[in-house]
């Protein structure tokens, strides 16, 4: 169980690195020659912080749900 948990932890960071590599000259030269990449992470930001503050109003709402099927 924990070799699984262990494995299913590092593999995405192994993923990762290896994605780094893989980018194409012609992206990093049109993201960072342009300034293009501050815009797109930017974008990137925004949306998972509203994907973050929706999970926690659906959280909060649930939980309203839940407390109100108990007492009753």
């Amino acid at each position: 169980m924990k070799k699984t948990l262990l494995l299913a932890l590092l593999l995405p960071c192994v993923l990762v690195v290896n994605a780094q590599d893989a980018a194409p000259s012609w992206l990093e030269n049109s993201l960072y020659g342009n300034g293009k990449i501050n815009a797109v992470i930017a974008v990137i930001a925004v949306i998972l912080l509203g994907i973050g503050v929706w999970l926690y109003r659906q959280d909060r709402r649930l939980k309203r749900l839940e407390d109100a099927q108990r007492r009753s």
